[in-house]
């Protein structure tokens, strides 16, 4: 029986949306997901689009799909800094047989600390993929893009 105070990490469903939406508003202010977005992802990945809840609160959540391709994660402000997106990390590691890899912003420093934290290693490069700012392509052990 759950007890309310436990961490579960669970597949998306639509009743989340709402705290996707204001996750996603707290973490990428300048270029959130919209709702259909999301909703597109949950379409698409399925099982690769979880959230990570305590309670009815969703603290985090992680989308990837099958080959291991991260598109996106965060975790609420207030919660950041406690392992999270570690577990979330661990979690899609996992279930994407330990291949993952992302495309991070060149600048966030915070992100490309954690991935580095987390064992992943720069790879590539795709200049101004966001805007102004170019993109790393960051992959754990040797699951680079195809």
């Amino acid at each position: 029986m759950e007890d309310g105070n436990s961490l579960v990490i669970r597949e998306f469903g639509t009743d989340d949306i709402d705290q996707l939406v204001e996750i996603e508003n707290q973490a990428f202010p300048k270029t959130p997901y919209t709702r259909e977005s999301l909703l597109g992802y949950a379409r698409a990945v399925g099982e690769g689009f979880v959230v990570l809840e305590k309670g009815k609160d969703i603290l985090g959540y992680i989308i990837f799909d099958a080959e291991g391709h991260v598109y996106s994660t965060a975790v609420k402000e207030k919660h950041r800094r406690k392992g999270l997106g570690a577990l979330l990390f661990t979690y899609a590691s996992k279930h994407s047989r330990g291949k993952l890899w992302l495309e991070v912003r060149s600048k966030n420093s915070t992100a490309i600390s954690f991935y580095k934290s987390m064992g992943m290693k720069t790879v590539g490069r795709i200049g101004n993929y966001y805007g102004t700012d170019d993109a790393l392509i960051m992959a754990l052990k040797n699951s680079a893009p195809r």
